[in-house]
């Protein structure tokens, strides 16, 4: 275990699961495992967590329901077990069921039977609980996905088609410049590449005709204007020209050609 504060907080949450049986196999091993590792402190902590969830009689329904809906619920928990007996038969015979049918089972309570399907609820609406916030995740994951996937479909249209392949290039780097004075909304993005020269620039929610360009300062203090563009639109940019000898230790910088703004 060598992450001990995530394998710890692991480690609890899989003991509450644990203590009202909703442990998948895969996940129950691992519990298993992880509990046997775990040192000799940390394993009493465990066990009178699980006692306190175990006998903690809150998680109970405090209510007691009307006679005919406790019925009618234990109707229903009923004609499921027997449809699921008739299908399983004679497998679902044996134990109680088998007892019952030769007149020897004793029923429990109604009391003692309604609290039983109680608690089977609640784990039920546990269950539901973890599977919807895990779809929920899965749903945010996917649209992520595709607004990632729109997004530079957008800029490679604007900028063009082998923007994506450059800035996936190792030898790729990209700056962020933003305003320095003024609006603050928008920022700009300039890639440039050490290896084969060449660079983009991309513009974010620029102000609608902003015309930008943007300048390169070597190490010897020479300024090269390397590209210029106007946005037509919330995204904006250009690709140009540089060779690929002046790009280690060039300073890039940004200036609206109208107001003399700068972006750094």
């Amino acid at each position: 275990m060598t992450d001990t504060t995530n394998n710890y907080k692991q480690l609890l949450e899989l003991a509450v699961l644990d203590a009202h049986g909703l442990l998948e196999p895969i996940e129950a091993d691992l519990f298993t495992r992880s509990f046997h590792d775990a040192p000799a402190a940390i394993q009493d902590e465990i066990i009178q967590m699980q006692q306190i969830f175990a006998s903690d009689t809150s998680l109970l329904p405090s209510d007691i329901p009307s006679a005919a809906l406790k019925q009618k619920v234990l109707q229903s928990v009923a004609d499921a077990a027997d449809q699921e007996a008739r299908r399983l038969a004679p497998l679902a015979l044996i134990g109680a069921r088998a007892s019952a049918s030769k007149g020897t089972y004793r029923a429990p309570t109604p009391t003692y039977i309604w609290r039983i399907v109680a608690l089977i609820l609640f784990g039920i609406s546990v269950v539901l609980g973890i599977i919807a916030v895990d779809t929920q995740r899965r749903i945010d994951r996917v649209t992520q996905m595709a607004m990632n996937v729109d997004i530079q479909s957008t800029i490679s249209d604007v900028v063009g088609s082998d923007f994506k392949a450059f800035i996936d290039n190792p030898y790729c780097h990209v700056t962020r410049l933003e305003r320095t004075v003024g609006n603050l909304d928008g920022y700009l993005r300039v890639a440039t590449n050490e290896l084969g020269g060449g660079g983009f620039v991309v513009g974010i929610d620029l102000e609608q005709g902003e015309e930008i360009i943007i300048q390169g300062t070597t190490p010897s203090g020479e300024v090269l204007e390397l590209a210029r563009f106007t946005a037509t639109g919330s995204i904006a940019g250009t690709v140009f020209k540089i060779d690929k000898a002046l790009v280690p230790g060039l300073k890039l910088t940004a200036i609206n050609a109208v107001t003399g703004e700068r972006w750094v």
